[in-house]
């Protein structure tokens, strides 16, 4: 009977009723989010009949029970890892496919008793499986609220589909028991806020969130993605580029474009807002990270230098006890985690393809040999560059360094093999090629260096 089963076992919710079992409301808990609901007249809620089968909160009419009635509804909240309504939605359809067919979408929508937007989807019997059940979905702050009805015919089904929505319109939003005034009472309250278009109000939390609690890096955070984000729109003549609005005349034939631009002020004020938070929070590389990309967006390429360059030299003097995205513990060691950050900004200016971006590219990655010496990444970064710009002895030597501090790289063999035969030095190009594929014999390199060695046979 339960098409959500699954997701209500894997993710518990405590469901507690407001009065005895024949008392018309209830409530339910999930992790990030809870909401309280009131039982349709001529309906109870039980809280105990759906425990073994992970439905904590059940409805069903007066004078049946959970396990006989023709038509039966349960409540609970969406897994911890969905905040957002579409991407359940999307999921669960994708779930249920097989079994159900695809549904009829938002066959109705309207508001909660507290003005949280819901709509209903239909799950019509197929061959496969004779339940007739419709769904109500509500997007609430940090969760994702839902409500099945279930019928076991189609005639019940018709007499009791109406009572979904009426407790739909009951539904009040919860928040969660752990839930304290807080950075995480600002954070919801901010959704909410956006959610709303409530652009006027927003400054105002996000200055009273970083004031009242100036512990919390999201804080910061938050403050700053908000103003990066701000755009400007343009309206203009010129052609539409790729995200561009294109306009038209009455004839229907090119007129001009509207494009959203970055608002540079708020750029600025967003890096401002960054910059503090690395002094109050340094341990935090999602911070210096943050702050390096805004740089980089904002064509700032010295004070992007800059800030790695100030990350990194935190990172070395304390290696552990680092952080990353919410706060969680770095996934690997320091001397491992800043290297591959650093060619990652390094590879944005490599992509763009001329000289002065090449040049870019090059200091990050000597930033990354000069100070992660023993990790290879920063010498491959160089000779890339080196071998861009002609300079293959160069080039070589950089590769040849990074072959030493880690020999089975069998990229490395491969790279030391073809600037060897850029250099005509085809005997230790025949000696890396061949060194290559007894390394990698079935791998992507491995067949590039049997076909380099095929290539050489003929000079």
């Amino acid at each position: 009977m339960c098409i959500f089963g699954f997701l209500a076992v894997a993710i518990p919710s405590i469901c507690t009723l407001l009065g005895e079992e024949t008392s018309p409301g209830g409530i339910v808990y999930g992790p990030k989010a809870g909401f309280n609901i009131t039982a349709p007249e001529g309906w109870v809620v039980d809280n105990e009949s759906g425990k073994e089968q992970g439905m904590p909160c059940v409805l069903y009419p007066k004078g049946s029970s959970w396990s006989d009635a023709k038509t039966v509804m349960y409540a609970n909240m969406a897994g911890a890892e969905f905040e957002g309504v579409n991407a359940f939605v999307e999921m669960a359809i994708k779930e249920m496919k097989a079994k159900h067919g695809t549904p009829k979408e938002k066959i109705a929508s309207g508001k909660t008793k507290d003005g949280h937007d819901y709509f209903i989807n239909e799950y019509p019997a197929t061959k496969n499986y004779s339940q007739w059940e419709r769904v109500g979905y509500v997007q609430l702050p940090q969760g994702v609220a839902f409500i099945v009805l279930t019928s076991r015919d189609k005639a019940s089904y018709q007499k009791d589909s109406g009572e979904l929505e009426k407790v739909l319109k009951t539904l009040v939003y919860l928040e969660p028991k752990s839930e304290v005034a807080s950075g995480k009472e600002y954070a919801r309250r901010y959704r909410q806020l956006l959610d709303q278009h409530a652009e006027a109000q927003i400054e105002p939390l996000l200055t009273e969130w970083r004031e009242k609690v100036p512990d919390d890096p999201d804080a910061w955070i938050t403050s700053a993605n908000y103003y990066f984000n701000q755009r400007q729109t343009n309206i203009s003549t010129k052609k539409p580029g790729p995200g561009d609005i294109t306009l038209t005349d009455k004839k229907g034939k090119l007129a001009g474009s509207i494009s959203f631009e970055q608002d540079k002020p708020g750029m600025k004020r967003a890096a401002v807002l960054l910059q503090e938070a690395t002094t109050k929070f340094p341990d935090h590389l999602d911070i210096w990270c943050g702050l390096a990309f805004m740089y980089q967006e904002s064509g700032d390429f010295d004070n992007e230098l800059s800030t790695l360059k100030k990350m990194v030299a935190y990172t070395r003097e304390h290696p552990t006890q680092l952080k990353w995205l919410k706060g969680e513990p770095l996934v690997k060691p320091a001397d491992k985690f800043a290297p591959e950050k650093l060619h990652e900004y390094g590879l944005y200016y490599e992509k763009k393809e001329n000289p002065e971006d090449d040049k870019r590219w090059y200091q990050i990655a000597t930033l990354a040999t000069e100070q992660y010496p023993n990790d290879p990444q920063g010498f491959n970064d160089a000779a890339g560059y080196w071998a861009d710009t002609g300079e293959w002895r160069k080039a070589r030597e950089m590769v040849e360094k990074a072959h030493q501090i880690d020999p089975k790289s069998v990229g490395a063999l491969l790279n030391l093999g073809n600037i060897s035969v850029e250099m005509k030095d085809f005997a230790s190009a025949r000696k890396y090629f061949e060194e290559a594929v007894k390394l990698d014999p079935n791998g992507e390199y491995g067949r590039d260096a049997k076909q380099a060695l095929q290539k050489l046979k003929k000079k």
